[in-house]
């Protein structure tokens, strides 16, 4: 049954008011009146570097291109090629593209450097890239030219300061709901501004810094209410596909899905976001289709513009969500190649996170028995400059201690870990670091208590826990990783000889996924532990026919040649 996450009644009922008291919105118009002067740009002084991207590259020239989520987003200027820009520049903010969206908002200012909104788009970029400091400067900039902007334009300055404000103070509950309030008074004021509604849709997610992908029942009806009001606006079908992601209903999430890559067939993050939910409702050949055009696409720029893969952050999250994808086919070889280069991959971007990247490499390895290969990388992390890919090497290592049976070592792997992991709490202002990197040391403890005899029923309590939490995954990647945290479950219990819980095991996996072929592979396991013949050979058929695609070397190793 589909999860719903309520955050508070109060923004659903204050939005129900709202809405019911909406007359319908004026026409959109592509300028308001307002005399611009088309200048040079302002260069954003002092900076060489914003958000951990050089700013060169974010002013970098940008081409006008078509079919990346542009929506009409009146301004005040009179230029046609700045108005074009920087509705480029919305379209790729909304689907996360920073670099893009900050060159186009340049390009932008570069036909008409007095483009209030610009400026503002410029600020909501450098808040995505967790530049404080760059973000307060655009917003100045867009302060200082209030003379040239509609009333309508200086809403969304003002509106603009007090999210930067509540950005400033994430958990601060009375800031971030006088920004709701803000945005509530100015939607009501500039119904026909869509954006206005977006902005606000996206400030009932938990934090002031949501950005579309949080889920609660009061962005739901925003953004369907946007899709009223403003048919067919990409990014209303974006954020929709987070919040029913985010509820779990898979089918609705397609849907917009669907609608986000027809509306915008060139941007790379609506292909991408497609892929997520033909993959959970079992069209993994889809998803794979769709990923690999997000990463032409991408790789395309990459090459024609000259910029490194490692200033796009979707680079590293697209193909390993195409790495997961080959993995659950069986087609190893395309998975590796993936999760090397992702390991390979730089992280200017939200250096804290870099560990995300590390993590699918050793791990694949791990999954094959390659032991051998994964230690040396594992005991590599455990010496690299962020605690949270320490933590994560001191987990990894102690995983393949654990699976080799020496449980001293991985308890020793495990107490390091654990303090690495309080080492990241102190960085960590949101509580993201945290709820990423703890489960990992939690879930090895579990695994050290299951495999020792002496603590066997501490060790099946606990990983009991972790099945029920990968069962409530609903991101892409982490349903995708959860899956195959159950099929590493269900092999420990077939491993240990527990014929009840790999039953068990094997039926919570066909539950969080009935088509991957290592569902039915775990069944075919458990029904020969009991005796079952008959059952076996058609579970391991039906995991034979899943696996239709996959290297040779994969079907060696997990079926037995007759």
């Amino acid at each position: 049954m589909p999860r719903t996450y309520i955050y508070s009644f109060l923004p659903i009922l204050l939005f129900i008011l709202l809405i019911g008291k909406l007359t319908s919105p004026e026409p959109n118009h592509s300028s308001e009146s307002l005399s611009i002067q088309s200048v040079s740009t302002i260069p954003m002084c002092g900076m060489t570097n914003v958000g951990g991207i050089p700013n060169t590259l974010l002013k970098q020239s940008v081409a006008l291109r078509s079919g990346v989520g542009q929506f009409p987003t009146p301004t005040s200027t009179k230029n046609e090629k700045a108005q074009t820009y920087f509705e480029q520049g919305m379209g790729y903010l909304h689907a996360y593209s920073l670099v893009e969206a900050a060159r186009s908002f340049h390009e932008a200012l570069r036909n008409d450097s007095t483009m209030v909104m610009a400026h503002v788009g410029l600020s909501r970029v450098y808040t995505q890239l967790d530049d404080d400091e760059a973000a307060r400067k655009a917003a100045d900039a867009a302060k200082a030219l209030l003379a040239y902007a509609s009333e309508r334009e200086k809403t969304h300055v003002s509106l603009r300061f007090a999210q930067l404000k509540a950005v400033d103070s994430l958990k601060n509950q009375s800031l971030l709901n006088d920004y709701r309030l803000k945005l509530n008074g100015a939607v009501k004021r500039f119904p026909q501004d869509a954006e206005l509604w977006l902005m606000a849709g996206n400030a009932y997610e938990r934090y002031a810094n949501g950005r579309g992908q949080g889920t609660s029942t009061a962005s739901i009806a925003i953004y369907e209410k946007v899709l009223q009001l403003f048919p067919d606006h990409p990014s209303a079908h974006h954020f929709l596909i987070h919040a029913y992601e985010g509820m779990a209903d898979y089918v609705k999430a397609r849907e917009h899905g669907a609608a986000y890559a027809r509306l915008s067939p060139n941007l790379a993050h609506a292909l991408h976001m497609y892929a997520h939910d033909l993959m959970k409702t079992g069209d993994v050949d889809g998803a794979i289709a769709q990923m690999s055009q997000t990463d032409a696409i991408e790789r395309n720029i990459y090459q024609t513009d000259r910029y490194d893969a490692m200033y796009d952050w979707h680079h590293a999250h697209n193909i390993a969500l195409l790495s997961l994808c080959y993995q659950y086919q069986g087609r190893m070889e395309e998975a590796e190649r993936l999760a090397k280069e992702r390991f390979a991959l730089g992280r200017s971007i939200y250096p804290i996170r870099v560990f995300n990247n590390k993590m699918g490499y050793p791990g694949l390895l791990i999954a094959q028995n390659r032991y051998a290969q994964a230690l040396p990388i594992a005991e590599s992390l455990t010496k690299a400059e962020t605690a949270g890919e320490r933590t994560i090497g001191h987990y990894l290592t102690g995983l393949i201690q654990v699976k080799q049976g020496q449980i001293d070592k991985a308890r020793a792997s495990l107490k390091a870990a654990n303090t690495e992991l309080l080492v990241a709490k102190k960085t960590d202002k949101t509580d993201w670091l945290v709820s990423w990197l703890e489960p990992h040391p939690r879930f090895l403890a579990a695994l050290i208590s299951l495999y020792d005899h002496n603590d066997r029923e501490k060790g099946l309590a606990d990983v009991r826990k972790f099945q029920v939490s990968a069962r409530e995954q609903s991101g892409p990647d982490p349903w995708a990783e959860a899956l195959f945290q159950l099929e590493m479950i269900a092999q420990a219990a077939y491993q240990l000889k527990l014929t009840e819980f790999a039953e068990e095991s094997a039926k919570i996996l066909a539950e969080h996924d009935p088509n991957y072929p290592g569902t039915h592979y775990a069944l075919a396991r458990v029904a020969a532990m009991k005796g079952d013949a008959t059952t076996a050979e058609q579970e391991q058929k039906l995991a034979r026919k899943g696996w239709s695609k996959a290297d040779a070397g994969f079907l060696a190793q997990n079926f037995t040649k007759r």
